[in-house]
């Protein structure tokens, strides 16, 4: 391990990590000579609003979970006989707003290269329920094979899943791509025990403590919020991996009733577990 102010960058036998202490997520991540990071991770709040958010993201948008900043307070780091564990208390804010959720953040990073992480959070109820909860990757746009074990082969979520099954699948992103006439929120799979996004040369797998759902992408969610009509999206450049504890449900609020509360993503503590395994294919 070496110690910079900002960054700890940690070398195994087959890996680079690099650290970012200020937020407490990895920055860059390199596999032998695979690079399995184009940009940092990023902790995932935001959803581009479904039709049937039309009212709720209202109260999304007032609450700035469309523009959130991670900052950590504080990061430790051990190193034992099988890797190095870190530690790093968390906040996440909008900007110019209070924080909204308090992170104890625990990475722990094996000898193989193996990376595990355990997540408690408690939410501040002054503000409204969140649109998702989770990691965001951004992976070189050559890990383009999709394979997933799920709940597929169309999207589902926690409240919108009959015209799926639990299965094996094997997809891209591209295909993954709900072509909604306006584009919003899509594609992502509920229920899911483990997801793996690999190129020609290596494979990033991510195996959840307990099911999660996943989404993988050409277009970010800033994309898909920002554009009008589907004509108008454009491939951000990399595959946007996002792991997600949860997802509030899609409800029927553009035609019925709000979102019932079990399907909304409003608990005052967040336990998340989720394990990321390179591997040289």
């Amino acid at each position: 391990v070496q110690e910079t102010d900002r960054h700890l960058t940690l070398r195994g036998k087959n890996f680079t990590y690099n650290f970012n202490k200020l937020t407490g997520l990895f920055a860059a991540m390199q596999y032998e000579d695979a690079v399995l990071l184009d940009k940092e991770m990023e902790f995932n709040i935001w959803r581009a609003p479904t039709d049937n958010d039309r009212k709720l993201k209202l109260d999304w948008l007032a609450a700035r979970y469309d523009h959130c900043m991670t900052n950590a307070y504080r990061t430790e780091y051990q190193v034992t006989d099988s890797g190095v564990t870190l530690r790093a208390k968390v906040g996440i804010a909008p900007i110019s707003l209070q924080k909204f959720l308090d992170l104890d953040v625990c990475w722990t990073v094996s000898n193989s290269g193996a990376v595990t992480l355990a997540l408690h959070a408690e939410r501040n109820t002054v503000f409204p329920e969140l649109p998702r909860f989770g990691l965001r990757l951004f992976l070189p746009e050559s890990f383009a094979k999709l394979t997933y074990c799920g709940l597929g082969p169309v999207e589902s979520y926690v409240d919108k899943h009959q015209a799926s099954y639990h299965g094996v699948f094997h997809s891209t992103p591209a295909e993954q791509q709900e072509d909604y006439i306006r584009p919003q929120e899509n594609g992502s799979h509920y229920d899911c025990d483990y997801a793996s996004l690999a190129s020609d040369r290596a494979v990033l797998t991510a195996v959840g403590e307990k099911t999660f759902s996943f989404q993988a992408s050409i277009y970010t969610q800033e994309e898909l919020t920002a554009k009008a009509h589907n004509y108008e999206l454009r491939p951000c450049g990399s595959t946007v991996f996002c792991i997600d504890y949860r997802q509030a449900g899609i409800g029927s609020a553009s035609c019925g009733p709000m979102l019932l509360e079990k399907y909304q993503l409003k608990e005052t503590e967040i336990s998340f577990d989720v394990r990321l395994k390179p591997e040289l294919l």
